[in-house]
């Protein structure tokens, strides 16, 4: 064979592979998810959940679903889904990423954790975090634009590096469109996340004081705080508005107060991490964030007029182009610093 003839045939091949990665290799055809929450929580649960059927449904594997699970120990849990034969497992919380990496050691499994760079390993961990920032930078411009008295909320159930970047983007936006504004912040407990009880007081505390727009960081506290601003108006006698994040609360909200929710697509990092396994590059770091598409705000609510629709489709191009430089704060102490500042 010539060499010319060796060129060609070579060439032919990286396209060939290139357009049919399973060549490489295949699919698992068994993927563990183990999720602290019910998979029904219209919030990170939920969209864990349905983020990897959207992706099972293109690659064609199926899913061994553990939800509810709490935050203790996972290991028997995990253990089972190894015996039923999952190739993969994806531990759906930052309180998982102690247990995941022993058991993938432990079984030679392959896992993905949430928020732990320091344990990914070439071929058997790989880690998701996010940089939902840039979401959340919108979602303040949109509170400081929407707010009538200038107090605005921040009810928070814990402080992990995910809500910390969330809380100093929106304040960020917040003060970049409203200079007048005053933020209330608060943190309704240690992994608070499920405490709907307790973000509902807290919720009810800053609309006490004056704030007219809250923005909700809680998992399934997240309802204790849309039904705060469902049943209490604000001072001047109008509705609380209330911004979500990562899920879709529209068929829940029975007075019209969510003007819309910081979404997290998880379908589009699970789709990275099902392609790393393919290929053979698994084990690396994925990011949920506005650069892959995976970080957006929901549909905004009909209240929102159209002029500010349009400044928040400019703000977004300029996050995205980095003519806007939004806060990157993961730790909560520089999360309180900069609150002070700003």
């Amino acid at each position: 064979m010539n060499k010319t003839c060796f060129i060609i045939i070579a060439l032919i091949s990286f396209i060939f592979l290139s357009i049919n990665p399973s060549i490489a290799g295949e699919p698992p055809k068994l993927v563990g998810l183990a999720i602290p929450e019910a998979g029904t929580d219209k919030g990170w649960n939920e969209q864990g959940k349905v983020g990897l059927e959207i992706v099972a449904k293109k690659y064609g594997f199926k899913i061994e679903l553990a939800e509810a699970l709490g935050y203790g120990d996972i290991k028997p849990t995990l253990r089972d889904m190894v015996e039923k034969g999952c190739k993969l497992i994806i531990t759906h919380a930052a309180g998982y990423q102690t247990v995941a990496p022993e058991i993938a050691r432990e079984t030679g499994v392959k896992v993905t954790t949430v928020e732990n760079h320091k344990d990914i390993t070439p071929g058997l961990i790989s880690d998701i975090d996010t940089q939902p920032q840039g979401g959340c930078y919108l979602a303040g411009w949109l509170a400081g634009k929407m707010t009538r008295s200038n107090i605005v909320g921040i009810v928070t159930s814990a402080e992990p590096p995910t809500w910390n970047r969330m809380s100093a983007g929106f304040a960020q936006g917040l003060r970049a469109s409203n200079p007048n504004s005053k933020l209330l912040y608060s943190v309704i407990g240690e992994e608070a996340y499920s405490d709907a009880a307790g973000a509902k007081r807290n919720t009810q505390d800053q609309i006490a004081v004056g704030a007219d727009v809250i923005f909700g960081l809680g998992d399934g506290a997240s309802f204790g705080m849309l039904q705060a601003c469902s049943t209490k108006k604000a001072k001047d006698g109008g509705k609380v508005w209330f911004i979500d994040v990562i899920g879709d609360k529209r068929s829940i909200d029975k007075v019209d107060v969510l003007l819309s929710s910081v979404i997290m697509d998880m379908s589009v990092v699970y789709d990275e991490v099902i392609k790393s396994y393919i290929d053979g590059t698994f084990g690396k770091q994925h990011w949920v964030n506005m650069d892959n598409g995976a970080i957006f705000l929901l549909e905004l609510n009909k209240a929102v007029p159209p002029a500010l629709r349009d400044e928040l489709k400019t703000i977004e191009k300029k996050i995205l182009s980095g003519k806007i430089n939004v806060v990157n704060l993961p730790i909560a102490g520089d999360l309180h610093k900069f609150l002070d500042k700003n």
